[in-house]
Parts: structure tokens; sequence; C-alpha cells
């Protein structure tokens, strides 16, 4: 370079010159005695004081100060004028270059320099101050359209070739990058704890910069053993943190990190802590269709089975049994820790009802039930969480009927009497009739053939029409025969009862229209008739006087 020239040269021509006390070329220790626009004042023990030029300089001017000490070599000597100019480049530049050789011979050279100036095809760079180097372009890291950085900045140097007694000495930015990405995943391996800070925190993990050239990724299952944990939960935006390291790939720079692989394995101790038939507590996680979760401590979970909700059979609603967050005991039924899996059961914690069953339902007993099922032949009655019963069609009214949704709704609480229960296979008899005095014990009293009834038409069939007697509280069943118009529902009808009958059937009134007619009709006529043989007798009586 053509600056490094003239300094050869300069030495080389002033080499030759000399003064009583000192020569051109010789080295001295110099004092700063001031600062001035140009330059610096000197003290370096001569006659008079030196000058060191601004250009002969290895820092910016205003980095110097008075009484600061300083290499110095002469470079002029000008007896006439009683001057002496020295510099403090040319003592380093040798060193430097020496320095700079040997280091790029072990591939060790990097070195702290600043940009001067942007050149074509990249920068002109100072190293140490005083020894000049290019920086191309495509390892400058600096983005078009982008100033250079000022001040002092480590450069790789990457070429260096001597040409006589000039240098040609080319550097790099992204060299040290490489350099120190090459070394980190070549010393770096699986298993190793690194320490770097969150450069950024995600919804899906935290981002960890490891050094200035190298990033780590924690994913969210990495974080803790508890997965509802949360990256905002754990740390914070510039946190330093060490991490384990459980992949390295690269080739594509990639470097997986995990936190809970720092931290004891919950399931190490499950089977001691968790054994199978213990009763533990737990918090509700989750609720699913299929069963619901409970976190029994920070990453160990278990699964309580749909099937484990319930004793009693048919399909209910999970949410109205528990809620997330509440407190629950369940026992552990399985245990597989190869696979992290625990399987529990709410109902075996909270026991089997139908162990008490006969303590808590007697037989004779009126009870609240809720109609869980309507059946063809009857209606499943749930008493309590496991525990139903069963009302037949016989024993849902003390009147005839069809079907058990003529009475019943399912949903709908009511009251039913425990008939019969069969612990052994979970079976409990009920009656929905037997809560209330049989009617028909009065109607059997108080009716016959004969009785004449007031009815309000209830139902029209084909085959007759059923009668609610409210004055009995039963219902009576008129045949299509026993009528000659049909009648309409809510009609209010006599009718005389042709026979009340008890059978295993149940009880039922038989009530004919028809004969009620007949019967009146008849008597209507046997009044005519003993009236007219009044009215006869009267007449001869009469006719006698």
């Amino acid at each position: 370079m053509s600056e490094e020239k003239d300094f050869e040269n300069m030495e080389e021509a002033l080499a030759f010159l000399d003064t009583r006390d000192h020569k051109v070329g010789e080295k001295v220790l110099g004092e700063v005695v001031s600062v001035r626009e140009d330059g610096l004042i000197v003290d370096f023990g001569g006659k008079s004081e030196g000058w060191v030029p601004e250009s002969e300089l290895i820092k910016s001017l205003k980095s110097y100060r008075t009484g600061l000490k300083l290499e110095l070599q002469i470079i002029k000597i000008n007896d006439e004028e009683g001057m002496i100019v020295l510099s403090e480049r040319r003592p380093k530049y040798s060193e430097i270059v020496r320095e700079i050789e040997e280091k790029f011979e072990k591939n060790e050279a990097i070195f702290t320099g600043r940009i001067t100036e942007q050149v074509k095809g990249g920068y002109r760079v100072l190293v140490g101050g005083v020894v000049e180097a290019f920086l191309p372009g495509s390892h400058s890291l600096i983005k078009s359209g982008e100033s250079y950085p000022r001040g002092e900045i480590e450069f790789m140097v990457i070429n260096f070739e001597r040409r006589g007694r000039r240098t040609n000495i080319v550097v790099s930015r992204r060299a040290i990058l490489d350099k120190k990405i090459e070394e980190f995943f070549k010393e770096k391996k699986v298993g190793d704890i690194i320490e770097g800070a969150v450069e950024r925190i995600m919804q899906n993990g935290i981002v960890v910069r490891i050094n200035d050239v190298i990033t780590g990724f924690i994913p969210r299952s990495e974080i803790s053993y508890d997965p509802s944990i949360t990256p905002k939960e754990v740390v914070e935006s510039r946190q330093n943190i060490a991490a384990k390291i459980l992949k390295i790939d690269p080739e594509s720079r990639r470097v997986i990190l995990s936190l809970k692989a720092l931290m004891p394995d919950p399931w190490e101790s499950v089977e001691r802590k968790y054994p199978v038939g213990s009763t533990v507590t737990g918090v509700v996680k989750s609720i699913h269709p299929f069963g619901f979760f409970v976190n029994l401590e920070p990453g160990v979970d278990g699964l309580v089975p749909y099937s484990e909700v319930f004793w009693g059979r048919g399909r209910k609603n999970l949410r109205d049994v528990v809620k997330v967050g509440d407190i629950v005991k369940v026992e552990v039924i399985n245990l597989d820790k190869e696979n992290r899996k625990i399987t529990l059961s709410y109902k075996k914690a909270k026991g089997d009802p139908w162990e008490t069953v006969p303590e808590k339902y007697p037989v004779g007993n009126v009870v609240v039930g809720k109609v869980a099922k309507i059946l063809p032949t009857g209606a499943i009655v749930e008493i309590e969480d496991g525990v139903s019963g069963f009302v037949p069609i016989s024993e849902i009214s003390w009147n005839y009927i069809e079907k058990p949704e003529e009475v019943l709704r399912e949903g709908r609480k009511i009251k039913v009497k425990v008939l019969g229960i069969d612990t052994e296979n979970r079976r409990m008899r009920l009656s929905v009739r037997e809560t209330t005095e049989n009617p028909w014990k009065r109607v059997m009293r108080e009716l016959d053939k004969g009785s004449v009834i007031k009815g309000k038409v209830k139902k029209v069939m084909k085959s007759g029409v059923l009668l609610e007697v409210r004055d009995y509280n039963v219902d009576a069943f008129l045949p299509s025969s026993h009528y000659e118009e049909k009648p309409k529902v809510g009609e209010e009808i006599e009718a005389m009862v042709l026979r009340v009958l008890g059978d295993r059937r149940g009880n039922r009134m038989i009530v004919s229209v028809k004969e009620l007619i007949e019967r009146r009709n008849y008597e209507d006529y046997k009044r005519q008739v003993e009236a007219e043989k009044v009215e006869r007798t009267l007449g001869e009586v009469i006719k006698e006087r």
C-alpha cells in the first residue's frame, strides 16, 4: 500500500541522518505535554520537545490527554529549526504486521480495528490504528444502505500476502461468526448444559441467545413437567438461564434446549407415591367426553375414564359432577410408568352406594327420585348416583294405563315407595302408586253394578272412551258399543257402572251410557204406567158415586 511504502522509504532516507543526542529511527518513550489542533507536543528526554502530527497517531486526537505516556519513534530531525518529529504509528506498524502474519499462519488472526471509509467493493480498515486492510462488502455483515459502524470492532484476517516490503491484508467480520459457530458445534454435544439470555418469549416456547452468533430454542413441552405452565410464567425477557441441550444440528445450526431436563422427573417416584389401590387427592384439570384429567402434582396427570365416574347406567353429563379446578378424591386403579399413564376412579373413591342401600332405603320407605328413562314396560327411577330402581307399568298408577308416558316424564322428580331390594344384582323394585292411598278401596265400598257416576272425557279411542271420575280419583272405561254419539275430550258424561274389576291387569271400571239411558227410559215408562193405573182407578171411583 502507498502509505506503508512511504513510511518505509522515509525510514530508509532518514536512517542516515543523526544528531548529537538522538538519531532518526530511534525509539523513545514520550509524555504528552499538550494537545494541539493538529497533533501533540511531547517530552521524550531530548534538549527540546518533540512534535507528533495527527497523521502519525494511532487513535483519534481527542483520545489523548496531557501526561499520557507513548511509545514513539523519531522520524525527522531539523537542527536549524530545532524541531524533532516523532511517530506513534511507525514503531507499532512492523510489530502489528509481524503479529498478524504469525497468527494468520496459525488460523488465529483475530484483531480489533475500525472502518475508516467505504471504497469500491468494500471498506478500508485500520488494524491496530496503523495497518491498513481491505474488508470486502460480502464479509462486512453490513446491509445495503446501512452506514458502517464506528469505533473498534473485531475482524479476522482471511488473506495475508507480502509483496516485497508491502503487505496485502484482507479481513472479514463474517469469518469470525463462522468460526464461532464452527467452534460451538464442534465443542458442544447433546446433554451439555449451556447458559444464555432470554431473547424472546413466545406462546410455543422461548428463544435463548447463547452467544452473539448462536441462538437456541426451548419448546413449551420442555419448559416444565407440568404442561399447563406457560413460558411467561417461567422466565422474563433478558433473564440469564441455564438449559440442557436436547438436539444439536450443525448443518441447520439448530439447537433445541430443555429446562425441565434440569429438574427432577416426578414420574421417577410415582410408584411409591401413587400405588395401585391408594386413594389420592388432585385437581380437575380438563373435562372431555371420554372422561376427565386430574392433576396429582406438577407433571403428573391421571385420567378418570367416563366408566369410572358413575356407578349407575345411562349417559350423564360429566360437568354435572365435576368442574375444572375442583379438588377431588380418586383411587389409583392402573399405573403405567413407562408410558407415563395413570388411570383413576372417581366412583371407587366415593364408595359403592349399593353397600348401604338397605340401610338408607329400607323396604316400605317413600323416597324422592328422578325419572331417568321410560320403557314400554315401566320406568327407571334414579334415587342417587349409582342407585336406581324399576317401576313396573302396573305400579305407576292405580288406574289402568297403556303407556308409562301417560303419567311420567323423563327428568321429572317423583315420589316412589321401595317394594323390594336385591343388593346382589343391584336391583330395586319401586312403586309410584303406593305413595298414595288406593282409591279403588272406596270404589269397591261405595259403587256396584247400576251405580251412576259422572266423568270427564279424558281420552277418545277406537275401542271406547276413558273417563276421569274425579269424585273417586279413578278412571272408568266406556266401550264404544255403549254410547250412540262419540263424545269429545273434556265433555262431561253420566254413565252407569256395569262392573268393577280387580285382577292381575289392575283395577278397572266398565260403564255404559246406553244402559243408563235404557234404565232411565224404563223407569220413565214405569212411572207413566203407574200414573195411568192411578188415573183409571180414580175414574172408576168417581163413576161408582
